[in-house]
């Protein structure tokens, strides 16, 4: 045998017994959870005013990417997340916060992958997450000011991406309406580009998204309407898709039954007003339809929870061609798929899950970002486990 051959095969063993091991591990977290003792997790409260909270998640998956004519790619990695931060109750209506995050400098994920001689994994890119102000108004309305979690409500993220904190300010106000049933009105604008200097675009001609939203509850039932416009202001091309404003409308049931919880939802997203701004701002091809769904049911037995959604996710459906969606689905926009998921929950703060994420391209497009689907099929197997106080 050569000794390139010799070195291959030694290589190709290795990366088998690496993956193998890292399994292994999670395995046995997960097993020894279900035997031992877990540790109390709480939260800390330093003061009456001021709490500390954090949490850490541990995960392992395997990406295999079919690419049609070309060859196809796979991929593993271990990653690992985590977060630390605190809120202090400065009056009875004022507070603030900050938090602090792995991959702090990455749009759609804290996660960081492991690794030491590559520098997209360096430990350096832990930063802020969250740095935030928070007042109480009336009698149940709030306002918040920084950098700070968009206040819209989901059902999943294919609208925005939770780990997404954008700098701008929020309000909203819940009003009762009597027999058990409540509508919140509720808006976030949030800077996408500043244009500080004017850049010959003039003062003032910043680049925001502005979502408004209303969320009727009344018993086990949910019904919401949002929207988000996005305003690409002066003379640079700094917006996916420019100008246009992306709606989304949801329904969630919540039904007991004498067997299993159901949880039923689904969500209508759609655009209007979707143009192409120039060369490296627009995905071109035929993914035109700005029409998109998702369809959601989940349950719980005792500690264990199962999941499945089916997503119908054209190009121009979801804000900015998917930029700010999800990043679970290893693409955001112009794919078709499935999730599969089931997680166990060990108490005090402990939860494990096992996932699989399914997609394949609706359309082949020209001068696609990373975010959208370019090669025909994925699948994803994710463990997790995760642990919080």
């Amino acid at each position: 045998m050569s000794k390139l051959k010799f070195d291959m095969a030694v290589g190709t063993v290795l990366h088998g017994v690496t993956a193998a091991v890292l399994t292994i591990f999670l395995f046995v977290v997960l097993g020894w959870g279900l035997v031992l003792p877990v540790p109390a997790w709480a939260g800390v409260a330093v003061s009456d005013k001021l709490s500390l909270f954090g949490d850490f998640r541990m995960r392992y998956e395997v990406d295999d990417q079919d690419r049609g004519t070309t060859a196809d790619r796979d991929r593993d990695r271990a990653r690992l997340r985590a977060r630390f931060g605190f809120k202090h109750r400065t009056t009875d209506k004022i507070s603030f916060g900050m938090r602090l995050a792995t991959e702090a400098d990455s749009l759609q994920s804290p996660h960081q992958t492991f690794g030491v001689a590559d520098s997209a994994t360096d430990n350096r890119d832990f930063g802020l997450d969250q740095a935030y102000i928070d007042i109480k108004w009336g009698k149940s309305g709030f306002l918040w000011m920084g950098k700070h979690s968009v206040s819209f409500w989901e059902q999943n993220e294919q609208f925005w991406d939770g780990d997404i904190h954008p700098e701008g300010a929020g309000i909203g106000y819940k009003i009762g309406l009597g027999n058990g049933a409540s509508l919140l009105l509720q808006s976030t604008v949030a800077y996408l580009v500043d244009e500080g200097w004017g850049d010959n675009d003039g003062m003032f001609e910043d680049d925001f998204g502005t979502t408004a939203q209303m969320v009727y509850v009344r018993g086990g039932t949910t019904v919401a309407q949002g929207a988000l416009f996005i305003a690409d202001q002066g003379d640079g091309n700094n917006i996916q898709g420019g100008s246009a404003t992306y709606y989304i409308t949801s329904l969630q049931r919540k039904i007991e039954t004498n067997t299993l919880p159901l949880k039923l939802g689904g969500d209508l997203l759609y655009s209007s007003g979707v143009q192409d701004v120039g060369t490296g701002s627009f995905v071109t091809g035929d993914s035109d339809d700005d029409l998109g769904y998702v369809v959601n049911a989940s349950t719980k037995k005792g500690e264990w929870g199962f999941q499945f959604k089916h997503y119908h996710i054209p190009l121009n459906s979801v804000p900015l061609q998917g930029q700010v969606a999800q990043d679970n689905f290893p693409f955001s926009s112009n794919f078709t798929g499935q999730r599969y998921q089931v997680g166990y929950s060990f108490g005090d703060g402990v939860k494990a899950d096992f996932r699989i994420y399914d997609q394949n391209m609706i359309v082949a497009p020209g001068n696609a970002q990373t975010y959208t689907q370019n090669v025909d099929g994925v699948t994803r197997v994710q463990a997790n486990v995760n642990l919080k106080f």
